[in-house]
């Protein structure tokens, strides 16, 4: 199941963080589109259900509302899906169901309703929490996706690729595609020896083909002096909201792309409709079993980004098929402070040392230290302490 996340970039950072390349093969970043009714996204490290993330979805759902738009979006959504046939209040239902579990999803109607709509989305994250049970005591842990080389995590799993186009001179002439992955050998034919040119006036990269004996690519690019972009070449148009393609290219933490449906509810006339949304959920596969039996579907290259949200293109029984369990995550016990909702603190996603008595710090120490005095001086309200398990129904019966 997913019960908590953490998103702390700022709608901005989220755009550049979710720059993606057209049909045509042109950069761009997805049109940020406010939530309907002033209900706004706040950046946090502990992110419980009834909040609202930011959502990327494609254009077609906005087609007809007036505005111009292509492409991809993005949207806070309500975490906590309300169908659009419920009648009476919505937060009587939305705790119920922030989860969504695959096998059933194209049975029950919450769900299958949505989906046969096309109302299928990608719930983004910097990771989320789960807690592994041992014995009376649960210990929170922090899952991610593994990072690009300049936030390299130790025990990267995952490949990111990046597609460069060459021109190869010599005895084969021909555009071939090269895909470059994080510590993989090249192997390059006997037969190319010469040196293999890149079309640097489209993509600023370099590569040098060495010999049988010391193969390997090297990428240049021309560095910026923020460590999180990189200068990208520019594809002679400019991108989305008046961003230009060759202004930065994203080069912090990689965002968690989960797959999810969303539905809009709609209250009484003139009042603004309810955009909210589910985290579809699998089987854990063993990088994660170890702490939970469940985890959500991750849509783990740009390839499954786009089969999940173009609902015109790809109908619902093609685009299914990336809903599976995957390997390519990395994990680390955090704090137990991250149970209770209400601290948001760095320290929430902050790796600790199991075999040592962590200490939280100055700020959550005094965070922890109000949230008790509160808990003492309203006996009445409940607790928001312990794994959110034992507050929520996680996924729908």
């Amino acid at each position: 199941m997913c019960g908590r996340t953490a998103c702390t970039l700022d709608p901005g950072e989220v755009r550049r963080a979710c720059t993606y390349r057209d049909g045509n093969g042109k950069r761009r970043q997805p049109t940020w589109r406010d939530a309907p009714g002033g209900k706004q996204y706040y950046p946090s490290h502990n992110v419980a259900p009834g909040s609202y993330t930011p959502v990327m979805l494609s254009h077609r759902h906005f087609q007809g509302s007036g505005e111009v738009t292509v492409g991809r979006v993005l949207m806070p959504m309500q975490w906590g899906l309300v169908p659009s046939w419920h009648k009476g209040d919505p937060k009587s239902v939305m705790y119920n169901m922030n989860n969504c579990r695959s096998d059933g999803m194209l049975q029950k109607k919450s769900f299958k309703g949505p989906l046969e709509k096309g109302r299928r989305c990608v719930v983004l994250a910097d990771g989320f929490f789960e807690w592994k049970r041992d014995k009376s005591e649960k210990q929170p842990y922090y899952i991610y996706f593994p990072q690009p080389s300049s936030k390299k995590l130790e025990g990267e799993k995952c490949d990111i690729n990046v597609d460069l186009k060459t021109e190869v001179k010599g005895e084969v002439k021909s555009e071939v595609e090269v895909e470059v992955k994080p510590d993989v050998k090249v192997e390059v034919k006997p037969e190319v020896k010469d040196e293999v040119k890149s079309d640097q006036a489209q993509s600023g990269v370099k590569l040098e083909v060495k010999g049988e004996n010391d193969q390997g690519i090297k990428k240049e690019f021309e560095e910026d002096k923020d460590d999180n972009v990189k200068v990208e070449e520019d594809c002679g148009e400019g991108c989305d909201n008046g961003s230009s393609c060759h202004e930065e290219e994203w080069q912090g933490p990689r965002l968690l792309t989960m797959a999810g449906v969303f539905d809009v509810w709609k209250p009484a006339e003139s009042a603004e409709p309810l955009y909210s949304y589910s985290i579809i959920t699998v089987d854990a596969s063993p990088a994660m079993a170890w702490i939970h039996d469940r985890m959500p579907a991750l849509l783990i290259n740009e390839e499954e980004i786009e089969q999940w949200l173009e609902y015109g293109e790809v109908p619902l029984k093609k685009a299914v098929e990336v809903i599976r369990p995957v390997e390519c995550v990395q994990t680390h016990p955090v704090s137990t402070i991250v149970n209770n909702s209400r601290n948001k603190s760095p320290d929430c996603v902050r790796p600790i040392d199991l075999t040592k008595k962590s200490k939280p710090s100055a700020s959550s120490s005094f965070m922890m230290n109000w949230l008790a005095k509160g808990k003492k001086e309203s006996p009445v309200k409940k607790s928001d302490d312990g794994p959110p398990e034992k507050k929520l129904k996680m996924e729908q019966a």
